[in-house]
């Protein structure tokens, strides 16, 4: 497979295991960039987060975040889909995509990705997509302690806020992904759980797509530390009680995902709630504030 115009494209929610997943790419040998324009380490993510922050430059640019757009603006995947025909828009994604070539494959995760998904589906031509399934119980619980300002004294539970974040991206990645031939479903709680099994399986995977680039599955194997496990709520999502019905259902059928890729999507299936795109607006808006408070 052309490494050039097939990146692997690493995707899921927020904290639903992106981070351990790109490593484990990397270290089977795909290409993230130059060190020092990888987004650094930090506390939520000792081993890296494995973003390439020139691709969240464009993301931003795409999007008009300075002028105030947010990706949970009604219109906001139509204005991204008509900026694929945008020849501007289509030499900078180009160009960034040629930074990434060195002749082996290579890789972007981001889920910001998830957001513009339908202008670079216009953009590569055939990307390999890995996609993260996490308990959304545990992915919600660990982005409401990512997001909030520790010295802020108020304390709300984001939960549902957060679990309608989670089905809405995953919505997306699964309706943008749908015709996708080339994608391999992961679960967060296998991979801690049976990291060989799993880490076989990604290589095996990728070895399909380009061959073996000379991999050390124990190298890959040693990325996987189920310490940094550290929001596993232990409840079943099926018992969740801010969980919707439709969330409950889509969660089964990402876990199906995992066995069988191919799965058809139906969107119907999972409905969202009229008016969720304003609620998660206002969060964001309160983030804002809460993140000016931090700062004074």
């Amino acid at each position: 497979m052309d490494s050039e115009s097939h990146p692997i494209i690493v995707l899921g929610a927020e904290r639903s295991g992106t981070s351990v997943v790109a490593e484990m790419v990397y270290r089977w040998g795909a290409y993230a960039g130059p060190p020092e324009k990888l987004h650094k380490a930090d506390t939520h993510a000792p081993r890296g987060y494995w973003e390439f922050l020139p691709l969240w430059d464009l993301l931003a640019e795409l999007g008009d975040f300075d002028a105030g757009a947010t990706w949970w603006d009604n219109d906001f995947q139509q204005q991204i889909e008509k900026k694929a025909a945008d020849s501007a828009f289509r030499t900078k994604a180009t160009e960034l995509m040629t930074e990434m070539y060195k002749g082996d494959p290579w890789f972007w995760k981001d889920p910001a990705l998830s957001h513009f998904l339908p202008f670079w589906r216009r953009i590569w031509t055939d990307a390999i997509y890995i996609i993260t399934v996490r308990n959304p119980l545990d992915t919600a619980v660990s982005w409401q302690k990512f997001i909030m300002p520790a010295n802020v004294p108020v304390r709300i539970s984001f939960v549902a806020m957060n679990l309608l974040r989670w089905q809405h991206i995953m919505m997306l990645i699964l309706r943008h992904t749908e015709e996708a031939q080339h994608k391999l479903f992961l679960g967060y709680e296998d991979i801690m759980c049976n990291p060989r099994m799993q880490v076989e399986r990604l290589a095996g995977f990728l070895n399909s797509k380009f061959g073996n680039q000379g991999s050390s599955i124990q190298a890959m194997v040693d990325v996987i530390e189920p310490r940094l496990w550290r929001n596993n709520c232990g409840i079943p999502f099926d018992q969740v009680p801010e969980a919707t019905a439709a969330q409950k259902a889509l969660y089964t059928f990402t876990r199906q995902k995992i066995e069988n890729p191919l799965e058809p999507f139906d969107v119907a299936k999972y409905p969202l709630p009229p008016g969720y795109l304003e609620f998660l607006n206002i969060q964001e808006a309160f983030l804002k504030i809460c993140r000016k408070l931090e700062h004074q």
